[in-house]
C-alpha cells in the first residue's frame, strides 16, 4: 500500500484516500531527514517514508525550516502536490507579487522598505494598508485611516525586524476567490465582517468563473507549475477588480466536493 504524507491540513482529507496509508504530520512537531536518498518525517507518533506528499501548510508564516523541508523534499525526488518548485516561488509575499507583475496580471501597486524603521518614508493618502512581512489569514495588517493612528502604528511596528509594503486600502464589494485544479476553475463570491477580504467570511456564493479571469489564472497557474492555485481578486462598487495575492495552498472551505475529489486525484495519480 503506498503512503501518502499529508503536511498540516485539514482532517477531513482521510476519507479521500481510500486505498492509501494516509500518514498526517504537522512541520511545527516534526523533523525531516534523507538518508541513502531516502526520505523520512519523523515525531512522536513515530517515522514515515512517504511515496508522495501533499503539501497543505497554508496561512501561517513560512520560516526557515519550511524552506529547508522542501528543498530536502526536492532532493529526494519524492513527488509534492503542489511540486516542491511551485511552492518554492510563492514561498514568500514579495516574490509573489513579483510573480503576478511579471505576468502582468492587475496586481495592488505597494511600496514597500526592508525594514519597519523606514516607515516614515512611506506615507500614503489616508485611508491606506500597512501589512508586516509574510504572515497570512488577515494577520499582520493595519488600516490607516489618520496621522493620529499612524504614528502610533510606527511606534508599535519599530520592534519587526522585517520588510513591510504599504498599499491604497480598495474599498471592495466583493472578494472574488479563482481557484484552478489542473484543468478546471471554480469561482466564489466572498463577503468579509470587515475591511480585511478572505478573513471572517460571512456570506460566499458560488459563481460562474468570467472567461477573462479563467484566461488570468489559467496563466497563471502554468507560470507556476500549480496543480492547484488561487487568486483574490477585489471588485469595487464601479466594478473595478484588482488582485491582491495569490495562493498555491488555498483553502477550499465553501467550494463543491469536485475541488477535492479532483485534487486527491492528483496526489493519487503521483
Amino acid at each position: 500500500m503506498k503512503t501518502v504524507l499529508l503536511i498540516n491540513g485539514e482532517k477531513y482529507w482521510k476519507d479521500y484516500f481510500g486505498g492509501f496509508n494516509l500518514v498526517q504530520k504537522n512541520v511545527q512537531t516534526s523533523e525531516c531527514i534523507v538518508k541513502d536518498s531516502a526520505l523520512y518525517f519523523i515525531d512522536a507518533e513515530g517515522v514515515c517514508k512517504p511515496d508522495v506528499i501533499f503539501w497543505r501548510l497554508g496561512a501561517v508564516n513560512p520560516d526557515l525550516k519550511h524552506r529547508n523541508i522542501l528543498e530536502l523534499i526536492e532532493y529526494s525526488g519524492i513527488p509534492c502536490v503542489n511540486s516542491t518548485e511551485t511552492l518554492l516561488k510563492g514561498y514568500d509575499r514579495l516574490s509573489m507579487l513579483n510573480t503576478l507583475k511579471k505576468l502582468e496580471l492587475p496586481v495592488i501597486n505597494f511600496d514597500t522598505a526592508t525594514k519597519t524603521s523606514q516607515l516614515k518614508n512611506l506615507q500614503r493618502s489616508f485611508p491606506f494598508v500597512v501589512k508586516v512581512g509574510n504572515h497570512h489569514g488577515g494577520f499582520g495588517k493595519s488600516l490607516v485611516t489618520s496621522e493620529e493612528q499612524w504614528e502610533e502604528l510606527k511606534d508599535l511596528l519599530f520592534i519587526h525586524q522585517d520588510y513591510v509594503t504599504v498599499e491604497k486600502f480598495i474599498d471592495y464589494k466583493y472578494d472574488i476567490r479563482y481557484l484552478a485544479i489542473n484543468d478546471k476553475v471554480w469561482a466564489m463570491k466572498r463577503k468579509g465582517k470587515y475591511w480585511k477580504a478572505n478573513s471572517q467570511t460571512q456570506e460566499y456564493q458560488i459563481i460562474a468563473p468570467e472567461k477573462e479571469w479563467i484566461e488570468k489564472v489559467k496563466l497563471l497557474q502554468e507560470y507556476t507549475k500549480a496543480d492547484i492555485i488561487a487568486i483574490d481578486v477585489l471588485e469595487t462598487e464601479n466594478g473595478e477588480k484588482t488582485i491582491v495575492e495569490y495562493n498555491d495552498i488555498p483553502g477550499l472551505s465553501g467550494f463543491p466536493e469536485d475541488t477535492k475529489l479532483e485534487i486527491s486525484k492528483t496526489v493519487k495519480n503521483r
